[in-house]
């Protein structure tokens, strides 16, 4: 990136932070660092792949958090047909995407070892207190807290002490025994209070000091359920805050589109069948298509992290109740919404809660929650030759022929 394009993507980054604020459920999040990180270095440590077409979608991919991103859309540049301005247009874009992702791997990604979260899962003393230049911390924790109300307890930041214990984190597989998993349920649950977040805006406006008091030093906080969906959302705000009306991102499966597509109809996102399959060798068929207006789609399932003990399937989900993996039917919960972190929280909720309490809580979410625009579909296997789908009133509005 040339000296002038840097100083330029860094102006528009000043005016971004002065003006952006991402709402997550009813909190406000303001800006104050996001887009001042890495702004130098176009793709560091994230290997974006795509140019900008000088006409057509413009297009961005790469690698973060242990999977791949896919973004595209119609820029205001390319309306004045200039390819040079599209050009720069794209690099000044793919900084911002970069920091974003950075600032979002610093603080929540459980597989980096300098990132905040870490600091925290590894705090031996009983108080940690840090200045959150991000501004994600704040509406995050309460979001991640009014989930976890909303879901009594199914949705749970605490639940990184099983996800190690069963093999599925940074530890080596190794046999797990009951007494294993007792002990461990200990750690977990926020109704345990063995964690509080406190926060001090005070005197510095919207950079707030992040108290973390931890009474149970063996609390490990894991946002996994929700990070994917976060990162989504602050791209597509950071795309509306350019200009960009017309858009599609996706981080991981987790999708979010606004606008229209480029034919002016309506985006158009697939539904995978649940066909087990492993990382490695990935089966992908469509089971349905949605169409998707300002709003988030997202899927969460257990048909491919998983790993089999004699003959016994241990899924990725494990159940903050009983300390164990899933083993209900639910296959598969995708969760429409009007952003993206909302839907991949609920549809974590679900997979934990399984199909029948997955239905009443999601259902009774709806109704309480008729603003974020709540619509679930689920596949379920019965044990039966045919999978079981439900899913609520309004998703049939959604749905596309195949």
């Amino acid at each position: 990136m040339s000296a002038s394009t840097i100083l330029e993507v860094k102006d528009h980054a000043s005016s971004f932070i002065q003006s952006s604020r991402v709402k997550l459920g009813g909190e406000w999040l303001f800006w104050a660092v996001v887009l001042s990180l890495s702004l130098t270095q176009c793709g560091d440590g994230h290997e974006p792949q795509a140019h900008a077409p000088a006409v057509g979608y413009i297009i961005h991919t790469g690698e973060t958090q242990g999977t791949t991103y896919h973004i595209k859309y119609i820029s205001p540049a390319q309306d004045q047909g200039n390819e040079q301005l599209t050009e720069a247009d794209y690099l000044q874009k793919q900084a911002g995407i970069d920091s974003i992702l950075e600032v979002v791997d610093m603080e929540f990604n459980l597989w980096r070892p300098a990132s905040r979260i870490n600091e925290i899962n590894g705090l031996s003393d009983s108080l940690l207190s840090f200045r959150d230049s991000s501004g994600l911390w704040l509406p995050l924790w309460n979001q991640v807290l009014a989930l976890n109300q909303a879901s009594q307890g199914a949705f749970d930041p605490t639940v990184n002490p099983l996800v190690e214990l069963w093999g599925f984190g940074l530890s080596k597989r190794q046999e797990v025994n009951d007494e294993g998993v007792q002990m461990t349920l200990n750690h977990v649950g926020l109704n345990k209070n063995g964690i509080k977040v406190d926060f001090d805006n005070g005197s510095k406006g919207h950079v707030s000091v992040v108290d973390v008091h931890k009474k149970d030093t063996l609390v490990q906080l894991d946002f996994n359920g929700i990070a994917q969906g976060l990162t989504v959302d602050l791209i597509a705000m950071y795309l509306l805050q350019s200009g960009v009306e017309h858009y599609m991102v996706e981080v991981g499966g987790e999708v979010r589109c606004g606008g229209r597509r480029e034919d002016g109809e309506s985006w158009r996102i697939a539904v995978d069948r649940p066909i087990e399959s492993s990382e490695s060798l990935e089966v992908r068929e469509m089971q349905t298509i949605v169409q998707v207006d300002d709003a988030a789609v997202c899927t969460s399932g257990n048909y491919r992290k998983f790993y089999e003990v004699d003959g016994v399937k241990r899924s990725h989900t494990i159940s903050p109740f009983n300390g164990y993996p899933v083993d209900h039917g639910l296959l598969s919960v995708t969760i429409h919404a009007s952003n993206a972190a909302i839907a991949d929280a609920l549809a974590t909720a679900c997979m934990v809660l399984g199909p029948e309490n997955g239905k009443a809580f999601i259902n009774a979410y709806r109704t309480s929650n008729a603003d974020e625009r709540i619509e679930a579909y689920f596949i379920s296997d019965q044990g039966g030759t045919d999978w079981e789908v439900w899913e609520t009133e309004g998703w049939s509005m959604l749905t596309v022929s195949i």
